[in-house]
């Protein structure tokens, strides 16, 4: 293995790590505050870390700043609105009201959606395999729906949380597929700053409306690291790194590293938060990751454009 390669793969190996803290670590900003206040707070970290990156890179390139807005401004606006308010909104209600185990286990189902777009916009073709797999992961996703901790009782929010998550995932495998063509016309980094800085005036008004309601003094240091590693790490420069091994190792390659996240949230969440880990999620688990390595190993070729 050449060290270009292994230096991507270890970058991987880091965002799998962040990815799956940050489930629980998530849970604690949850406590003292309301999901979209945390919304609010936490991207402004991302902000900060991908502006950075995308200043950087225009400054090595001598492009100028605003020229992805001026070249693919339509289409960013787009995909900031699916990939940071509909996605965003769902996936941190749907962390608020479920386990971080349960959330990260029907997050990891989001390849299955970019599959389906990606068949359906011409990106890719499935085989039987491929489609056998696809459906073994769905049924996988819907066990961790409705058999989570705390979701037998269809009353509880656990199960409103779990089908929110589920609504996360195919608004972030449609934000995936749907970027791809745009992710090698544009420096990464530059088309995640852009879509987030479109998306969030929205995410700061919700934000904004239940800053009221947040007890100041339960806010404490802990909160603020929270929100930082989330927001900086998580939603920021993880995101970078992902995007850029996508373009050195390939897609495949760098999607497979994504079947880690659930069994290192499920990890942290028994770990910090005492959350237990059921015969369902396991079940269920098994189900999304053994369906998702079916779909990987029957891949072929992207259509050409």
């Amino acid at each position: 293995m050449s060290q270009s390669r292994l230096k991507y793969e270890l970058a991987l190996l880091f965002d799998v790590l962040v990815w799956g803290i940050n489930f629980p670590i998530l849970k604690v900003a949850l406590a003292a505050m309301h999901p979209f206040v945390v919304n609010l707070f936490r991207f402004i970290f991302s902000l900060l870390v991908l502006g950075a990156l995308h200043a950087w890179t225009h400054r090595r390139d001598r492009t100028p700043f605003f020229e992805p807005l001026r070249t693919h401004g339509r289409a960013i606006l787009l995909l900031g609105l699916l990939g940071y308010v509909i996605y965003q909104l769902a996936f941190i209600e749907g962390v608020h009201l479920t386990t971080s185990g349960s959330a990260a286990l029907i997050m990891a189902s989001a390849p299955l959606w970019t599959a389906v777009i990606s068949q359906l916009r011409g990106y890719d073709r499935l085989n039987l395999l491929g489609w056998i797999g696809l459906l073994v992961s769905l049924l996988g996703t819907v066990v961790v729906v409705i058999y989570g901790p705390r979701a037998l009782d269809f009353s509880e929010d656990a199960l409103l949380g779990n089908l929110l998550m589920t609504g996360a995932a195919v608004a972030w495998g449609a934000y995936t597929a749907l970027s791809q063509p745009f992710v090698h016309r544009m420096d990464p980094a530059s088309l995640t700053f852009f879509s987030l800085l479109l998306a969030y005036p929205i995410l700061a008004l919700l934000g904004l409306l239940h800053l009221d309601a947040v007890v100041w003094a339960d806010v404490d240091a802990t909160i603020w690291a929270a929100l930082i590693f989330s927001g900086a790490l998580s939603a920021g420069l993880t995101v970078a790194f992902w995007n850029h091994a996508i373009r050195h190792v390939g897609p495949s390659h760098t999607a497979a590293f994504g079947n880690l996240v659930p069994v290192v949230a499920l990890v942290a969440g028994y770990l910090m938060l005492g959350e237990p880990i059921t015969p369902a999620q396991l079940l269920g688990g098994a189900g999304i990751i053994g369906g998702l390595l079916l779909m990987r190993r029957a891949r072929r070729m992207p259509l050409p454009s």
